[in-house]
């Protein structure tokens, strides 16, 4: 006999050998113990999970001559001439290339006549979803009512392009995606069966990089054995598959950590010139973020230090990453401009984008360039829509205004004028002081708060400090009773500033501190600008 590739050798002959399908398996057994099969059953899911082989076991298991608490024995003369394909009444179709309504009208001519010397006649319909309109419509009269002794299992990796009325007449099982700890033990014992000396990250790898699916583990660890390599190393797994260097996954990581957008292009070109795949890159940087987010390393690791909410942005942003690469027909600039935009964002900012996200509070900056327009059409359409609520409850609907008096910018406690925030004021607050006021009330979780301060300019007299707002939606989040409170309670206890604090709604948008400015003067109000 020829060689024969792992996954076939090593094909579970057994439902005890099935790893990782317990649920599904357990059933199956108790159905051949009590002899009670159905007629028709569905194994869905995704590739290399174990459908077609728990088809072939179950299919021996139910006419095996000496069956043993529902496993078939593979000796007596029925399972061999199943597993050598001797006999004619089980029989495998690929409907990807079998999917007429012919090859289905044959089906049906043969069901009717007796099987030659076996139980049950098994039809085993691989990759199902893909029989036409046609061939189910001709199947499911059979299907719904077949002669006794005829079985059909359909296996499919996308169960919801088959019928509903073919659904309802058949049996279901899910197949689960495989764990990496069952691929790893799996592709273990694969090795010592076949006397090859393995590191254990080397393993490791091949489980992580079989994404589920046992099979496609295997046919990366043959296509590494094909090397005649005496042991099994990592260095040796990432030359011969041409994946990308996890060191070098982690030194992009951490430049975007650290800011130190230089360090990341130059090591984003190491990945370029080796010919690796950059959607591959994005997909292990989100996964080293979220690692680093799911075990809190943010607040415990020494060696990194993130916010949760920086990793949340990165996470998100590059996610939404995959998508453009996917897209763009030079991808390595695409890259390399956003791990700048990346790089150059702190913790501060990217807690706002964060917010904008969820509560929609706060306009967004687009620090991504055209990746981020339709996000911020959607943010302004929402604000669009508060804002006309306002206006209508108000019983006004005139946003206009033409008026040069300084009424708008006269300090009060309260005003139902709404006007929005220019866009690019988001990062225009150069203040240290402003910017220190914001960092204590992120630190205290007011995460609304600080996400409603975007844009706004601050101002102190004698006896008040002035909060300057042209975000209507940001202006009624700053002058609720509570987050008024924990402004002015975060200037006095952290700031000492013990003044009376005021919230102001600018509806005109032009030379909004000059003219606040000469206000203050002709009002004879002594004021200093908080710098």
């Amino acid at each position: 006999m020829g060689y024969m590739s792992l996954y076939r050798k090593y094909r579970p002959d057994t439902f005890e050998s099935i790893v990782g399908q317990e649920n599904i398996t357990n059933i199956l057994k108790n159905q051949v113990i009590s002899k009670k099969i159905s007629h028709a059953y569905i194994f869905s899911g995704s590739r290399g999970t174990g459908k077609t082989s728990a088809a072939k076991v179950f299919a021996r298991a139910i006419n095996c001559l000496n069956s043993k608490e529902g496993e078939p024995c593979n000796e007596c003369s029925v399972c061999k001439d199943i597993l050598d394909g001797n006999t004619p009444d089980v029989i495998e179709m690929d409907a990807a290339s079998n999917n007429s309504v012919e090859n289905i009208r044959q089906i049906r001519q043969e069901v009717v006549y007796a099987t030659v010397d076996v139980k049950y006649r098994v039809y085993i319909i691989d990759e199902a979803h893909m029989l036409t309109n046609s061939a189910f419509n001709a199947l499911l009269k059979t299907l719904e009512e077949p002669p006794e002794n005829v079985v059909f299992i359909l296996a499919t990796t996308e169960q919801h392009k088959i019928p509903v009325t073919i659904l309802s007449r058949c049996l279901r099982f899910e197949f689960n995606r495989l764990s990496e700890e069952t691929i790893y033990k799996r592709v273990e014992y694969v090795l010592k069966q076949e006397n090859i000396d393995y590191d254990e990250d080397a393993v490791e790898y091949i489980a992580k990089l079989g994404d589920g699916a046992l099979r496609d583990a295997l046919s990366i660890l043959e296509r590494c054995l094909s090397e005649n390599i005496q042991k099994l190393t990592l260095d040796k797994i990432e030359n011969i598959v041409g994946t990308i260097d996890i060191k070098l996954v982690e030194e992009i990581s951490k430049n975007i950590i650290n800011s130190d957008s230089i360090s990341a292009i130059k090591n984003l070109d190491l990945v370029i010139n080796k010919g690796k795949d950059l959607r591959d890159l994005v997909y292990r940087l989100i996964e080293v973020f979220l690692k680093l987010l799911m075990e809190n390393n943010f607040d415990n690791n020494a060696n990194i230090s993130v916010s949760k909410e920086k990793l949340i942005f990165l996470i998100d942003n590059l996610s939404k990453l995959d998508n453009i690469l996917r897209a763009t027909s030079r991808p390595g600039i695409v890259l390399k401009a956003n791990l700048i935009s990346l790089c150059k964002n702190n913790d501060s900012h990217l807690s706002v984008q964060s917010v904008d996200k969820v509560d929609n509070t706060s306009t967004k900056s687009d620090t991504n360039g055209n990746n981020r327009d339709i996000e911020l059409k959607i943010s302004d359409l929402y604000r669009l829509i508060d804002e006309l609520k306002l206006k209508v409850s108000s019983g006004n609907l005139n946003t206009s205004s033409n008026s040069d008096s300084f009424d708008n910018f006269k300090v009060k406690e309260k005003s139902d004028k709404k006007d929005r925030i220019d866009k690019t004021k988001l990062n225009s607050i150069n203040d240290k002081d402003v910017e220190k006021i914001k960092e204590v009330l992120v630190k205290k979780g007011k995460i609304k708060i600080y996400s409603a301060l975007a844009g706004t300019s601050m101002y102190k007299s004698d006896d008040n400090v002035y909060i300057l707002t042209s975000n209507a939606f940001a202006y009624n989040i700053l002058r609720d009773e509570n987050n008024t409170l924990d402004i002015a309670t975060v200037l006095k206890e952290d700031f000492g500033i013990d003044k009376e604090l005021r919230i102001e709604l600018n509806e005109n948008k032009v030379d909004n501190t000059n003219k606040l400015e000469k206000h203050f003067k002709e009002n004879n109000i002594e004021y200093t600008k908080i710098d």
